[in-house]
């Protein structure tokens, strides 16, 4: 597994973690995640801060790995594919570990960015009720 993370560059051939690599993968795999929970839970917030909740503190040494399980899981539960790029961060800890700090704030900002876009759409409906008709 860890030719694997060498070869998708996810460790570079010195050793270290390929940071941009990972911030990459996370990003791309987050979006399409957190916008089918806001679709899923119908913009639930409770349902969707117990998630991050999760998302938060499991993310500790011990718990990281159970962590991406769970991800993996969600996204099955939800029809999304999981991706190839991903699939081997669990095979290094510290890869998981820089994995799922982006993962974990990206899910956040697109989370912020449907909840923003929610209150602008209900803004516009009640701005055009007052609107007198002609």
């Amino acid at each position: 597994m860890k030719n694997e993370l060498l070869d998708k560059g996810i460790i570079l051939p010195s050793g270290e973690i390929g940071k941009d690599k990972i911030n990459l993968v996370a990003g791309a795999i987050t979006q399409p995640f957190a916008e089918m929970v806001w679709v899923t839970t119908g913009g639930d917030m409770e349902t969707i801060n117990r998630l991050t909740d999760i998302l938060v503190t499991m993310n500790t040494p011990t718990d990281r790995g159970k962590l991406f399980k769970i991800i993996k899981m969600l996204y099955g539960l939800m029809g999304l594919p999981f991706s190839g790029e991903a699939e081997p961060m669990d095979a290094d800890p510290a890869v998981l570990e820089y994995f799922i700090f982006p993962f974990t704030a990206d899910f956040g900002e697109v989370i912020q960015d449907c909840s923003a876009t929610r209150f602008l759409r209900n803004t516009d409906r009640i701005n055009e009720k007052k609107q007198p008709r002609s």
